[in-house]
């Protein structure tokens, strides 16, 4: 199965070349890579790059998770030219990620962490999840200071998401699994928010935090509207005001490249509507917020005008700031961002 879902791979970035533009980042995620032998993933690496005008500097990340990948593999990685590593750690009790099934443990983690050090990844960041079932605030905090007792560089704390379908989605709608309250979670992102900056960490984006310089480059370039090109079974790209997603089931995949038709299973255009929508929702995730003043001669919405009664409502309440023409979210509207996001695109909609 590996041989044959690279060589699609390679069949439908083929078809992309030569790109003109000059490329930042190239990120290996949307799952569990490492999953792949690694001498695939350095010939995909080595592949992308002969192909590819890549910026000398660029962040080439690859996603792991512990019990996947050993001390000699990352090394070869690093040789290869991948110079982020992001590990999805979870959390620090063994029986929160046996409850979710995850197959490592916190010593797993440890090891695996220890060898990105030691094999010169230099920037390293961590993934985390709150919210999980049985969870505590107090075990959620033992997580936070057994992590940034490493010092990752970069460190990501999302709230479980419950995927319709999943064993634990099954179970919690049951009844046989018990998730925290939504007081619990919200005390959770707020321990997060308190306790990470203190401890050095730049909060650039709702679920992210960075050591100075550590920012993911390649995540802000989602956040800012960048385009994107993505390859594989399910991936996502915009490019050029179009918007498609591949295949996702990889059979399917590997069938359709191999007998030279289209990977792409739909489609869609990207109207400005849409780009503003899509803007403002994912710009206000991030610290630095939306320029009102650029978001207007981009894509002709006069915010102060058409949601001037949600910014005036919202900056009363301290959830918004607005400093100069820069709309930001406070650390209150941060709590409730979906509630006030969603507000403001009515004014996207009015406009």
């Amino acid at each position: 199965m590996f041989v044959p879902y690279s060589k699609a791979l390679k069949a439908e970035i083929e078809r992309y070349l030569p790109e003109p533009r000059l490329i930042n980042s190239i990120f290996f995620g949307g799952g569990t890579p490492s999953y792949l032998p690694v001498n695939i993933l350095t010939d995909l690496l080595g592949f992308i790059k002969e192909g590819f005008r890549i910026k000398p500097d660029a962040e080439i990340t690859i996603e792991v998770n512990p019990g996947t990948i050993d001390h000699a593999e990352l090394a070869l990685l690093k040789s290869a030219g991948f110079n982020r590593l992001s590990i999805g750690l979870q959390a620090r009790q063994d029986r929160l990620l046996k409850s979710i099934g995850r197959i490592h443990t916190w010593d797993d983690f440890s090891e695996i962490y220890q060898a990105g050090r030691a094999t010169g990844f230099s920037n390293l960041g961590v993934d985390l999840i709150f919210g999980l079932p049985g969870q505590t605030l107090q075990e959620w905090g033992e997580t936070l200071r057994s992590v940034v007792s490493l010092q990752p560089e970069h460190i990501s704390t999302y709230c479980l998401q419950l995927e319709k379908g999943t064993v634990l989605a099954k179970d919690v709608e049951r009844g046989l699994v018990q998730l925290p309250s939504e007081d619990e979670v919200v005390a959770m992102m707020g321990l997060a928010m308190d306790y990470l900056p203190k401890k050095g960490y730049q909060h650039y984006e709702i679920s992210n935090y960075a050591k100075p310089g550590f920012r993911s480059f390649h995540n802000l370039g989602y956040w800012r509207g960048n385009d994107y090109l993505g390859f594989g079974a399910g991936a996502y790209s915009t490019y050029n005001d179009k918007r498609w997603t591949n295949i996702e089931e990889p059979e399917d995949y590997i069938k359709a490249v191999v007998e030279g038709n289209s990977a792409v299973e739909s489609c869609e255009m990207l109207d400005q509507k849409t780009k503003a929508v899509e803007r403002l929702m994912l710009g206000l995730r991030l610290q630095e917020g939306v320029d009102l003043i650029k978001y207007k001669a981009e894509f002709g919405f006069d915010l102060k005008k058409t949601a001037e009664p949600y910014l005036t409502n919202f900056s009363k309440q301290n959830l918004l700031k607005l400093n100069g023409s820069q709309l930001t979210l406070t650390d209150a509207g941060i709590m409730v961002s979906n509630t006030v996001i969603s507000s403001l695109l009515n004014g996207v909609e009015r406009g």
